[in-house]
């Protein structure tokens, strides 16, 4: 999995981060959220930093299954919150998103809220190249 934001959306991205009070949660507050639909358990809300990116292609729409009850992890999660929960997956995989989440204890997870990411894409792989610090590493990838 590649995902990625343009350069000053990340810049924007992070600087949003650096405004929030530490004691704050954005999906526990609905803090700038644009609200998709709702059932007793969840939310699903558009990611107002969604990558450019994935898995290259352009992304579409890049939007978010928050549950409403504040918890890190899937774990906590009742048996009629995972029939929730698989009922949206569901419904948003067949309507063609792609689905992802980091693990509680990920380095690059920005939110210890939960959330799982539904992704939809557009158009052909686009073709890349990541280049190091090092002079003599080229990485292609397709």
């Amino acid at each position: 999995m590649t995902a990625t934001r343009s350069r000053d959306e990340e810049k924007r991205y992070k600087s949003y981060l650096r405004t929030l009070p530490k004691d704050i949660c954005v999906f526990c507050t609905g803090h700038n959220e644009e609200l998709i639909e709702k059932t007793a358990s969840f939310k699903v809300i558009r990611n107002i930093f969604g990558y450019s990116i994935w898995d290259g292609q352009k992304v579409a729409d890049h939007l978010m299954i928050t549950p409403k009850k504040h918890t890190d992890t899937i774990a906590t999660f009742t048996r009629t919150m995972f029939a929730e929960f698989h009922e949206l997956l569901s419904k948003y995989e067949a309507e063609g998103y792609n689905i992802y989440a980091r693990a509680p204890a990920s380095a690059v997870k920005s939110i210890a809220h939960h959330h799982t990411h539904l992704i939809k894409t557009e158009g052909a792989p686009k073709r890349f190249v990541l280049l190091s610090r090092k002079p003599y590493l080229r990485i292609t990838a397709d």
